[in-house]
Parts: structure tokens; C-alpha cells; sequence
């Protein structure tokens, strides 16, 4: 009990402050850089995304209440606001952004709580410092969640994603897949109307506001964006039901910007993602004119469903993905194009950034090994050349 009440007594230092210490062996050993710093990195470029999703959540549920005329809203968060006076004016920023809080918050502190725990279980166990990576991982997760998931699946989600994708492979470094997008697919895969429950993004009893995408694939295409009074750049802006983190790709954009120029995304992946989503579009554009889903836009896809968001976020993972340049160049192409082939066809998980994530990095090992052997056999084959 002493050694594990010590383990937990260091996490503050461990996720919430960088160590002097540098990484100088895999997955980083292109640089002697500090892996949890490369960790916040991650968190602080997604404030941007938070914070307009924190508006959104706010405004959503705010409108809600409004077109109920409720006098009074249950639970703690309106009993909160109408006892500070803040109310539920849609109108006011600081209202709107404080009711998305009040319901961001409990998410992320019970998946920082149950993370903690199994950090500390074992680190305890293997006599090993507490591992680096845990509130990168825990706000990413809490970043996709719905408003209104029940905090037990919290915990479920974030246990499987921390214990069965990171801990049992030895923890940073070594896992197969980002954690965060583990723990949200076996919630997917175990609660299926997680994401597509009614209520499930403005979580009002009663109200049941489908995202937009999910309106798009469902009803017949852009008409009915229109027909419900929604615009590209509200849209773009993430004036939209949806994750808190996900709903603005302004936000993301601007947390893209920000990894781009400290290096730790990859610019390849990236760009990869982008052209291999832009081609599929294209594509299917002309595959089938008739078709409401088929002829959307390129440019609509891009700020539809949480595309940006893993792209930017999750696939960039400097440990899941590849570590040859041209591996990072395949490994986007296969993300981007996956995940608009599963968006257009898949009739029960059109969202398909996640799937395409996770089974781009199944591959990562041997998109690496594939560019590694034919690296070699160039070399080969130049060697023999100049000997003869």
C-alpha cells in the first residue's frame, strides 16, 4: 500500500509538469526530446478546439432549453447556474461556455481518476516510475465523448484503452494504437447507441438533435443541412451538436498549425490523410451523380463528422504510426481514403476516421518493413551495378 499511495502521490509531476530527462531510444530517437512534453504539446494544441467545443456544447443545450420554455432545467448543472444567476442565455458566451463545462468536467476527472489508478496499479506492480502520457491520453478520450455518456462508461472506456492499448504493452513506446481511440472503440462496439442514442449530443430529455452528418447520411444529402437552417462556415465554426472536441474544424485547423511548426506531427501523415480523403470524393463524385451522399462536395466532407479531428490528433500518434518518411506518406493515403470509403458505404458506422485509424495502424509495422526491404534492395541492386 505504501509503495502504491507513492506512485500515486507523483502523478502530479509526471502528467502536469515535464522532467528533466530526454528520450534517446525508439519511438523518438530522432530526437533526444522530452516524451512527456510532446504528450502536452498534444493537449495544448487542442485548447483551441476545446474551447469552441465547450461554446458549442453550451449553445446547443442552451437553444434547447429555449425551444422547451423551461422554466426550470433538473440536475445539478441548472440548479448550479440558476442559483449563480448565469441562467441559460444562448446569447451569452460565458453562459454557454460554462454549461458545456459543467458537463465536460465530470468526464474528464473520472477518466483522469481511473487512468491515474491503473498507472499507479502498475507502476507499483513492475517497481517502475509512473509512466509518461496520461492526461494526453485522458483528455483526448474526454474530447470525444457525448455529453451525455454515462460516467461508468467512462471508466470502462478509459480502462480498456489504458490497460489492454498501453500498459500491457509497456506503456509509452510501445503500444499498437492510440489508447484514447481504443477505450472510445470498445465503448462503441459495447454501447451502440453511445454515439447515436437520442439525446445523445445536446442532452436535453426529449430533444433529439442528430449531428449533422448523421442528418446528411440518413435523410438525403445537403438538402436537408439546408432545411434545418445550417450553414458551411457554422459548421466549419462548430456551431454544430457533436464531441467537444470535435465539432470545430476551425479549432482543430489551429491546433494542426500548431503541431506542424513545433514538429511534432507529421506533416506527411497529414497531408497524405488529406489527399487520400480529397481523392475518394472526387471519385465517388463521379461514380455515381445520382446519388444524394456520393455528390457531396469535397469541402463539405472535410468539415463533416470528426475527419479533421483524427487526422490531425490520432493519426498523428508519434508512437502508433510509421517511422519511414515514405511509410507516413502511405499510412495518411490509407487514413484519409479509408475513412471516406467507410463514410459513403458503411450504413451502420458511417463515421469512419476511427475504424480507418485503427486499421492503418495494424499495418504501420509493415508499411515500415515494406519501405525498409525495398530501401535495401535499391541499395542492392546500386551496389551490384557499380561493382560491375
Amino acid at each position: 500500500m505504501k509503495d502504491w499511495w507513492y506512485s500515486f502521490s507523483r502523478l502530479p509531476s509526471r502528467f502536469a509538469w515535464s522532467s528533466s530527462a530526454v528520450t534517446r531510444r525508439a519511438p523518438h530517437i530522432r530526437g533526444s526530446s522530452n516524451v512527456q512534453r510532446l504528450w502536452n504539446f498534444f493537449v495544448i494544441a487542442s485548447l483551441p478546439a476545446w474551447l469552441i467545443g465547450l461554446w458549442a456544447l453550451g449553445h446547443q443545450t442552451n437553444l434547447a432549453i429555449a425551444d422547451f420554455r423551461l422554466e426550470e432545467v433538473a440536475g445539478w448543472r441548472g440548479g448550479l447556474l440558476a442559483w449563480s444567476g448565469i441562467g441559460f442565455d444562448a446569447s451569452s458566451i460565458s453562459a454557454c461556455m460554462l454549461h458545456g463545462l459543467l458537463y465536460f468536467l465530470p468526464v474528464f476527472a473520472v477518466a483522469l481518476a481511473v487512468g491515474a489508478f491503473w498507472e499507479t496499479t502498475f507502476a507499483t506492480m513492475r517497481k517502475k516510475p509512473v509512466d509518461e502520457g496520461l492526461l494526453a491520453i485522458a483528455w483526448l478520450f474526454s474530447l470525444m465523448m457525448p455529453a451525455s455518456v454515462p460516467l461508468y462508461q467512462v471508466a470502462l472506456g478509459m480502462t480498456f484503452g489504458i490497460v489492454v492499448g498501453k500498459l500491457i504493452y509497456g506503456g509509452s513506446g510501445r503500444y499498437l494504437v492510440s489508447p484514447a481511440l481504443l477505450g472510445l472503440a470498445f465503448l462503441v462496439f459495447s454501447y451502440p447507441t453511445l454515439l447515436f442514442g437520442e439525446g445523445a449530443w445536446v442532452p436535453v430529455p426529449g430533444y433529439d438533435q442528430p449531428s449533422v452528418l448523421e442528418l446528411v447520411t440518413d435523410e438525403g444529402g445537403l438538402d436537408v443541412v439546408a432545411a434545418v437552417d445550417y450553414t458551411f462556415w457554422q459548421i466549419f465554426i462548430g456551431d454544430k451538436p457533436g464531441a467537444v472536441g470535435v465539432v470545430s474544424t476551425l479549432g482543430v485547423l489551429m491546433g494542426a498549425v500548431f503541431l506542424l511548426l513545433t514538429g511534432v506531427a507529421s506533416w506527411r501523415i497529414l497531408a497524405g490523410s488529406v489527399i487520400g480523403f480529397i481523392t475518394i470524393a472526387l471519385i465517388s463524385n463521379n461514380v455515381a451523380p445520382g446519388n444524394d451522399l456520393f455528390t457531396i462536395p469535397w469541402y463539405w466532407h472535410l468539415v463533416l463528422g470528426g475527419f479533421a479531428f483524427g487526422a490531425v490528433f490520432l493519426a498523428t500518434d508519434p508512437v502508433a504510426g510509421p517511422m519511414t518518411n515514405p511509410g507516413r506518406w502511405g499510412f495518411g493515403l490509407l487514413v484519409g481514403s479509408l475513412t471516406m470509403i467507410i463514410r459513403l458505404v458503411n450504413p451502420s458506422y458511417y463515421e469512419g476516421v476511427m475504424f480507418a485509424i485503427l486499421l492503418a495502424c495494424m499495418f504501420s509495422p509493415l508499411i515500415d518493413f515494406v519501405v525498409i526491404e525495398a530501401n535495401i534492395r535499391r541499395r542492392r541492386l546500386r551496389l551490384q551495378e557499380g561493382g560491375g
